[in-house]
């Protein structure tokens, strides 16, 4: 009988993301870091370059039967844990990532604040991440939304045009009329 596999966030040394991973993916082990290309300028020259957008996270699809194997990887610290368990993320969080970084939006990492009561909460309305909820955060560039990984209780903010953003309320009037 085959265990079931979940995916798990696990905790690395400091610029150690893509190295882990590599080693990880080695031992036949399933691993995820969500890498965004960002422009470095140094004084002679500018280059494209990879960083993780979680620093110190990587995430894996392992059974129990893994997690030893896990640890032992150079470079693994821990697993991320979420109320004393070690946290499980859902499938569609890691596709969600997975999405984002594919799309090419604009993102950062943000830790989960404690005032999105403040924000509004949104929910995109149109294109290939329709139906993601998130809380809006003013910018001075435009609009922000805060996507949440709840399992991990980490956010990564991704601008979006203004125009694809709906609020959960008018999103919810939307689909009454749609049912009427």
């Amino acid at each position: 009988m085959e265990k079931e596999k979940q995916w798990h966030a696990i905790y690395v040394a400091s610029r150690q993301e893509k190295n882990s991973c590599r080693l990880l993916l080695e031992k036949g082990i399933e691993a995820y870091v969500p890498l965004i290309k960002t422009m470095k300028q140094w004084s002679d020259r500018k280059k494209m370059v990879e960083f993780p957008l979680m620093n110190g996270y990587v995430f894996v699809l392992i059974d129990s039967s893994e997690k030893e194997k896990t640890l032992q990887t150079k470079g693994v610290v821990n697993f991320v844990r979420s109320e004393g368990k070690h946290a499980i993320l859902r499938e569609a969080e890691i596709e969600r990532l997975k999405q984002l970084i594919e799309l090419g939006y604009q993102m950062e990492s943000a830790g989960i604040q404690k005032n999105f009561e403040e924000g509004e909460k949104v929910k995109i309305g149109y294109g290939p991440l329709k139906g993601v909820e998130g809380f809006v955060i003013e910018n001075g560039e435009g609009k922000f939304i805060t996507i949440i990984l709840e399992s991990i209780g980490q956010g990564i903010r991704v601008k979006l045009p203004k125009d694809i953003l709906l609020s959960t309320q008018n999103a919810a009037k939307m689909i009454n009329l749609k049912l009427n």
